[in-house]
C-alpha cells in the first residue's frame, strides 16, 4: 500500500471513530424534560437517584424505606447502594423490578446506619425512585434527586419550640465536597460560622440540625450554595405539636424561580395549609399570589413586597374554608415558594400530620407516579393543574401482564384543577401509575391514613 494511501485510510478510521464515538454518546444521552425536578429518564442506559435524608437505625429520627417502580413493558434492574461514610464500606444489594410493579426496600434492611446516604442505580424499563421517611405513626414520601445541584433553597422550615428541622447533605462521588448555608427569616438574614463552610467527605451524609443553630424562629428558609464539590440536599421537619402542629415532612430542595404553583389547597375543618414565600437575593420581590378554587367563586389575588434576603407567610385568610383550591405564585424576582399542610382536631386521628412540599415550576406530559396507593387502607388523590391554560385530556395508564392498560380518563379544565381518586382504579401499593396527557400539567400527590404526606410525581421524559 502505498504512502498515500495508507494517509487516506488512517483518515477514514479516524472519521469512522469519530462518528461512532458520537453515535455511542447520543445513545447514552440523559433525556431531558422541560420540567426541573427529578424525572425518569427513557434512552440512559442506567439512570442514578440520590436519597438524601432518612435514618436506618432503631430510634433513629426517621426510618427509611425505598419505593422503586416501572411503568415500562419491559423489566427493569436496580442497584441499591447505602453509604456509610469515609471509611466505611459501603454495601450493595440488587433488585429486579417487574412491569408495572413496585419494589420496597427498608435501608435498615441493608445497612444499619445513623447516617445513610442512599444512591439507586436503575436499568431497563423506565422506573421511578422514591423514598419514604417515618418516624412512630408519621410518615413522609418525596422523589430521590435525580443529580447533584449547586443551588438547593427550601422556604417553610421552623426552629420554634418543639420543632426539629433537619438538613441531609448527600455526596456519593468520590470527592470532598464544602457547602455553605443562607438563613432566611422574616427579620432577614442569619449565618452562624457553624453553617459555614460545611465538609461533606466523599461518600458521606451530613445532616446538620438546624433547630440548634438557628435560634427560635417561626420561619426558616434555607439556601444552600456548593462552593466545592456536589451534593443533593434534602430536608425534614419533626413537630411534636408544641405549635398545635405534629407529624413529620420532607422536601427535596429546588433552585429558586420566578414561578411555582401548587395544585394541593384545603383550609378548614382542622386543616392548616400555609403558604412561605422566600427571597434569597439581595433585591426586593413583587410576589403575586393568585387562587382558583374548586367552587364557582373567586378569590381576589394577593399581592406583596418580599423585601430582600427575607422570608414572609403569605396571608390565605381570604380563601373559603373546606374549599379545594390551586395556588399560583408569580414574582419579578426568583424566589423559592414552599406549602407545608397540617392536620389537626377536629380532623380524625388517623389523618392528622404534616405535610410540605415546594411548587411546580414547568409542566410536563407524562408523569410517573410510585406508589399507585400508599396502603391498602390509605386515601391516594393527585391533584392536576394546566400551565398554559388550555383544557387538556388525561389518561391513566397501568401495565398489566407486559401490556398497558387505561384505567382511568378526565380532563383539566382551562383553569382549576382536576382531583383523582387512587382507590376507585384499583390500585394496589404493588403498582405503579403512569399519568398521559396531551398538554403541559404539573401533578401533585396527597396521601393519608395514617397520617398525612404530600409530594411531586414524577416527571417521565420518555418521547
Amino acid at each position: 500500500m502505498s504512502v498515500t494511501r495508507r494517509l487516506w485510510f488512517a483518515l477514514a478510521l479516524v472519521v469512522v471513530l469519530v462518528i461512532g464515538g458520537i453515535v455511542t454518546s447520543r445513545e447514552l444521552t440523559v433525556v431531558r424534560s422541560a420540567a426541573r425536578g427529578p424525572r425518569v429518564e427513557a434512552s440512559a442506559s442506567v439512570s442514578a437517584w440520590y436519597c438524601a435524608e432518612g435514618t436506618s437505625i432503631p430510634n433513629g429520627r426517621a426510618d427509611e424505606e425505598i419505593v422503586m417502580g416501572n411503568v415500562a413493558t419491559t423489566p427493569s434492574r436496580a442497584t441499591v447502594t447505602v453509604f456509610g461514610g469515609s471509611g466505611v464500606p459501603a454495601v450493595r444489594r440488587r433488585y429486579g423490578v417487574a412491569p408495572g410493579r413496585v419494589v420496597r426496600v427498608r435501608v435498615a434492611d441493608i445497612a444499619p446506619l445513623s447516617e445513610p446516604g442512599v444512591l439507586v442505580e436503575v436499568s431497563g424499563g423506565a422506573t421511578a425512585v422514591e423514598h419514604r421517611i417515618q418516624r412512630g405513626t408519621d410518615g413522609a414520601l418525596g422523589p430521590c434527586a435525580r443529580e447533584p445541584a449547586s443551588h438547593a433553597d427550601f422556604a417553610a422550615g421552623t426552629t420554634l419550640k418543639g420543632a426539629e428541622t433537619w438538613l441531609a447533605l448527600f455526596n456519593p462521588f468520590p470527592d470532598d465536597a464544602i457547602v455553605d448555608v443562607l438563613a432566611t427569616t422574616a427579620d432577614g438574614v442569619r449565618a452562624p460560622g457553624a453553617l459555614q463552610g460545611i465538609v461533606v467527605p466523599r461518600f458521606t451524609r451530613v445532616s446538620v440540625p438546624l433547630h440548634d443553630l438557628v435560634p427560635r424562629t417561626d420561619l426558616l428558609a434555607i439556601s444552600t450554595s456548593v462552593r466545592r464539590g456536589r451534593v443533593i440536599a434534602e430536608e425534614s421537619i419533626a413537630l411534636d405539636g408544641s405549635d398545635g402542629r405534629a407529624g413529620l415532612a420532607m422536601s427535596l430542595g429546588e433552585d429558586r424561580a420566578r414561578e411555582w404553583r401548587f395544585p394541593v389547597g384545603v383550609i378548614g375543618s382542622g386543616r392548616q395549609e400555609r403558604l412561605v414565600v422566600a427571597n434569597p437575593g439581595s433585591r426586593d420581590a413583587r410576589v403575586t399570589v393568585e387562587f382558583t378554587l374548586d367552587a364557582a367563586a373567586a378569590v381576589e389575588p394577593v399581592t406583596l413586597i418580599v423585601p430582600g434576603t427575607t422570608a414572609l407567610s403569605v396571608d390565605l385568610s381570604r380563601v373559603p374554608p373546606d374549599v379545594g383550591f390551586s395556588t399560583r405564585v408569580r414574582s419579578s424576582r426568583p424566589i423559592v415558594a414552599e406549602m407545608i399542610d397540617a392536620s389537626a382536631a377536629p380532623q380524625d386521628a388517623d389523618v392528622r400530620g404534616l405535610a410540605s412540599d415546594l411548587g411546580f415550576v414547568n409542566g410536563s406530559r407524562r408523569w410517573v407516579i410510585v406508589p399507585a396507593r400508599l396502603d391498602v387502607n390509605s386515601v391516594d388523590e393527585l391533584a392536576v393543574v394546566g400551565t398554559d391554560g388550555r383544557r387538556h385530556r388525561v389518561q391513566i395508564v397501568r401495565v398489566e401482564q407486559n401490556r398497558e392498560r387505561v384505567v382511568a380518563r378526565t380532563e383539566v379544565p382551562t383553569t382549576g384543577r382536576v382531583v383523582i381518586d387512587l382507590a376507585k382504579l384499583g390500585g394496589s401499593p404493588a403498582a405503579a401509575l403512569e399519568l398521559r396527557t396531551d398538554g403541559p400539567v404539573v401533578v401533585e400527590r396527597v396521601s393519608s391514613r395514617p397520617g398525612m404526606t404530600r409530594s411531586h410525581a414524577v416527571v417521565n421524559a420518555a418521547p
